[in-house]
Order: structure tokens, then sequence, then C-alpha cells
């Protein structure tokens, strides 16, 4: 692990394997840590966090830039331990490290322009804000896209002048491990930038739960989200969590098919399905339904399930053993929901060890259906068809979640209309969610709260201090004391 500039074992010297997902094979041991690790980590983090904080925004900025450097230099081996460690084909690991440098370039774009506010008040008085960092803050990290989550969270952490302690997902510590290497290198100072692996139920919970932690980010699922929240709040941390999805992917009747057949199979397929912003729910309107689901059926055909590092792969496994035996489960309960239309099967072809799902679809699915309400977290998705605007909205509005929508029509009015009404955080109209640092992500709901991404990111990262100054000679000049003093 990563404490306060230095590589150390778990103290009590334990270990936990983490494995291949496309062979099951064990890669390496990995430093089981826990309460006391979580302690030296969060202790570090705090003894540095002043000197941290009054240091000049310029120069924080500049270690940004050296990091983003340092990752754009390394791209393709951190892109074959994410590909090895987490799945990820290794064109798509590839491509997500090679985009990790724009969220830090950002953010030390960032650290010198963002700042409070002067106010008007009654009187011959000043009046204005401070951002001020929040200390140490907690970064709980999940196992989908690791190395980009990572960075999107810690990146404004420290332009803004936080500490931080990081948490990866048990599944997929390796690519946090080498990042931790780049931040030393880029010359951040020691204990401003920590990595404690572990169990969630030991070291992640320990981390929530420390007193000396002022904010936490949490990526992962809602059950999670609510216990982290229930943890952080008993010393009242600031909270930040995205969470759980089931998000609607709406083609309207003047849709171009084409495309939006596309961005369906991306939708529920990318990273295996395994996405918090999945189009898990396919709204199909009932003029096009039958067409769209042949080319969508022609479409998935192509896709080449395997090896992460066969450069013909398209989709390669689920992360883990449980999450491949969670998947196949609401496969078979959606057998009994509705019908099967594509998939289902076991995937020919590959290692046998592997966590190999390929990409299923089911329609005749009815609403209250649990594979059309559950969140999946693979390559499934429920497809309802649908030809009034209101029960549409209605329909996806029921739902605990709401991350994410993407709406498919030509009619931009009807599009706008349709998305003011939809209870979720962001909607994309005629596009698939390609996260950018620029742009504010999050969700209502049992799907977080909180922004990361975005200037709206920053509430996340800072909390406000107000100054006043009376500017008259005397305070008796006030004439607004609401009858003090006493």
């Amino acid at each position: 692990m990563f404490v306060n500039g230095q590589w150390v074992p778990s103290r009590s010297g334990a270990t936990f394997p983490t494995t291949d997902p496309s062979t099951g094979r064990v890669i390496a041991e990995v430093p089981r840590g826990d309460g006391a690790d979580v302690d030296a980590a969060v202790r570090a983090a705090a003894d540095v966090a002043v000197e941290w904080q009054f240091t000049d925004a310029i120069a924080r900025a500049a270690l940004l830039r050296n990091l983003a450097k340092l990752v754009g230099d390394n791209v393709e081996e951190l892109a074959r331990i994410e590909a090895l460690d987490s799945g990820h084909y290794l064109a798509k690991a590839q491509e997500l490290v090679s985009a990790i440098p724009l969220w830090l370039e950002y953010w030390a774009g960032a650290a010198d322009k963002v700042g409070g506010r002067t106010i008007a008040v009654p009187g011959n008085k000043l009046s204005f804000t401070l951002l001020e960092p929040l200390g140490v803050t907690a970064h709980i990290i999940p196992w989908n896209y690791p190395l980009l989550i990572l960075a999107r969270s810690i990146a404004p952490a420290l332009a803004l002048g936080n500490t931080c302690v990081v948490k990866p997902a048990e599944d997929t510590s390796l690519s946090a491990l080498k990042f931790a290497e780049l931040v030393s290198a880029a010359g951040f100072p020691d204990g401003v930038f920590n990595v404690v692996t572990g169990y969630g139920s030991e070291a992640g919970a320990a981390l929530a739960a420390h007193p000396e932690v002022r904010g936490i980010t949490f990526t992962g699922s809602t059950e999670t989200g609510r216990e982290i929240a229930r943890l952080g709040g008993q010393h009242i941390a600031q909270i930040n969590l995205e969470l759980g999805g089931k998000s609607p992917l709406v083609v309207f009747p003047d849709a171009s098919l084409d495309d939006a057949v596309e961005v369906a199979v991306q939708g529920f397929c990318s990273r295996a399905g395994q996405v918090c912003v999945a189009g898990s729910r396919l709204f199909l309107h009932d003029d096009i339904a039958d067409e769209f689901l042949e080319k969508l059926v022609a479409r998935l055909a192509s896709a080449t399930v395997g090896d992460p590092f066969d450069e013909n792969t398209t989709m390669g496994p689920l992360v883990s053993a449980k999450q491949f035996d969670r998947v196949r489960q609401y496969i078979e309960i959606g057998k009994q929901e509705a019908t099967l239309l594509y998939g289902g099967d076991e995937v020919a072809g590959v290692d046998d060890g592997g966590y190999f799902v390929g990409p299923t679809v089911f329609v005749d699915v009815p609403k209250d259906a649990r594979i059309a309400r559950e969140e999946i977290f693979g390559p499934v998705t429920a497809v309802m068809r649908w030809s009034s605007t209101d029960e549409l909205i209605e329909t996806i509005n029921d739902s605990e979640f709401g991350l994410f929508a993407v709406l498919w029509c030509r009619d931009i009015t009807s599009a706008l209309d349709t998305a003011k009404r939809l209870q979720v955080g962001s909607v994309l109209i005629n596009d698939w969610f390609g996260e950018l640092p620029m742009t504010p992500h999050g969700g209502h709901k049992q799907s977080g709260v909180g922004r990361e991404e975005g200037l709206e990111a920053v509430h996340g990262y800072t909390q406000t201090k107000h100054i006043g100054i009376n500017l008259d000679r005397s305070p008796s000049a006030s004439t607004d004391w609401a009858g003090a003093p006493l």
C-alpha cells in the first residue's frame, strides 16, 4: 500500500488474491488493510492538510500537470493493468487511460480560478466568502472503471487543497497502486495522496467512519452508499454519492434507427453492462419497434465476447465470479418474467474459468418485472413498447433510480419537453454517454447526491466561509443590529 509516501504492507501482514476475470486465475496477492492501516493513512493525510491547503494554487496545478504527463507517458502499462485486473478489453482500456489527463488538466486549470463572492449588504460593510478545502477526503472507488473514477474524484480534491486517502475496490486494486507510483514521481508531498487496499467491510468501512475524514466520495451500489452515508453521518462528513441506475433509452418514431441501434448496443453492452448509466431499459415506440429489434439482433450478432487481449474482442468478461453469478441469476429470472429474444446462453469459445456473459435481450417485459426495475449490472436489457408520451414518462419516473437517460428523436421540441419531465440527473439527446471533466454528473433519488465533474463538483470538495467587515470607525454607527447589544 502507499501511505505517507512509503510502500508498506498491511499492519497485520494479511493479503488477499486478485484474479484475472477472463480466466479466474490469481494474478497477485494484495495487502489486506484494515482499521489500523486506514488510521495511519488518514493521520498522514491530516498531518499535511494545512500545509497543502496553503500551498499556492498555481503550485498545486503544476503538480497535477506533472501527473497528467506521467499518465500520458504510461498509457500502455496502465491499460494492460486495467485490462488484466478488471476485464476491460485492451483497446477500450487504452482509450480510457488516454482520457485521464483531461481530468487532471481540467482541474489544474481550475485550481487558481475558483473562489468565493462578494455580497451586497446594508451599511458601510464589506461582506465576502472564501472557498476552503474540507481537509482529509476519502475516495472509495468502484471496480467497473477503477482508474478513471479514481482520477475524476482526486483531481478536484487535490486541486482545491484537500488531501486524499483512496480505497480501491478489492477486485481491482492494481491500477490504483501504479497510479500512486506516478503521484509520487510527479512530486506531490508525502501524505497528500495515500492508497489503502482491502475489503470494503474492513478498510472501506473504517475509512468512511474515521472521525478525521471530512469528505467522502463513493461510486457504487445504492445499498453500499446508504451504509457509507450512515457511517459518515456519525461524524457529519460531507458526502458525495454516485449510486445505482436503471437508465432508460427511448427511441421515438422519427429516430434514425441505425444510429439508435448502435447507441442501444453501447448502452447495455459497454463494459459488459457494468456501468451505472447502462441503458438497461429500452423503450421503443410502437411504430418502429419491430424494425428496430430486427436491426438490434443483427448488430448484436457481430459482437465478439472474449479475451481482453485479443484484438478482435469487443466485450470482455464480468469482473468477478460474484458478479457472474448475479447476472446469470437475473437472466433466469428474466426467462420467467418475459420473452428471451437474444442471448441468455453460455458464451462459446472462451476460457471455461472466465466470467463471460453475452449480450441478452428480453422483450414483452412488464413494467413491474424485476429485470425492468432492479439494477442487474450486466449486458442485459429489458425492452418495453410505448405509444403515449405521458405514459412513457410516468413509467420511466416510476423508479427508485434517477441517474441518466437517453432520447433518440429528431423533433427537438418533443425531446426537450420529455427531457425536462424526466426525474434524472442527466439527459442526452441523439448522443451516448461520453464522460467529460467539464460536465456535471450525478443522480436523483436512490441514484445519489452531489455532483462529480464540472464546476458543480467544487461544492463537493470545499466549504464556504463568510467574512464580514464593518468599515465604519465605530460599531455604534451600525443601524441593523436587530436590538443588539443585549
